[in-house]
């Protein structure tokens, strides 16, 4: 079924005070006639249908970022001690499902709006390659760090195999579970 809706609604052609006021009172769970007489007390003309319209599609994506702020917090809820980088990634790939699903709404690539979107995605994209950069850095120094204290280890306690062998283990434990993110 094709939306003859215009793309635009009259709210938002509003000055910005006046539009977030809108938003608040729809939030706030002003009914459309009252929000309708308020607006057209502040000389701004407009019938009910346009403030139903608006207020429908701005409650739309109210309730679609609530959902999303619920998954990303369950996602950082089910493993508090997961490491930074990957709650990163988490919210980057809910951002990319985001920017996908508006792609495969959009009827032509023709606009302004079209080329934000593609934006945002490669900045998504650069910011995963920044990540896993950081990720490699850091395993790299930690097998380097590790490395070291074994030298160092087995320097000091030369004449002590077995205690040394142990001491390497608790070394090699400690780096699996600073890799694993524990």
């Amino acid at each position: 079924m094709v939306d003859n809706r215009r793309k635009h609604h009259k709210v938002t052609t509003f000055p910005s005070e006046i539009k977030e006021a809108v938003d608040r009172q729809l939030v706030s769970g002003k009914t459309y006639k009252e929000i309708v007489g308020w607006l057209n007390q502040m000389g701004h003309n407009i019938g009910m249908s346009s403030v139903q319209r608006y207020g429908s599609d701005f409650l739309t994506k109210l309730e679609k970022l609530k959902l999303i702020k619920d998954q990303a917090k369950t996602i950082i809820d089910s493993n508090p001690e997961t490491p930074a980088t990957e709650m990163a990634e988490a919210a980057n790939q809910l951002a990319i499902q985001l920017i996908t699903e508006k792609l495969m709404e959009v009827e032509n690539l023709d606009g302004a709006k079209i080329t934000e979107i593609f934006k945002a995605l490669a900045l998504l994209e650069r910011s995963a390659t920044s990540r896993e950069k950081l990720k490699f850095e850091f395993d790299k120094g930690l097998k380097a760090a590790t490395n070291k204290v074994k030298e160092m280890l087995q320097k000091e306690i030369n004449g002590d195999p077995d205690l040394l062998a142990r001491l390497i283990q608790h070394v090699d434990a400690i780096q699996n579970r600073t890799a694993e993110g524990g």
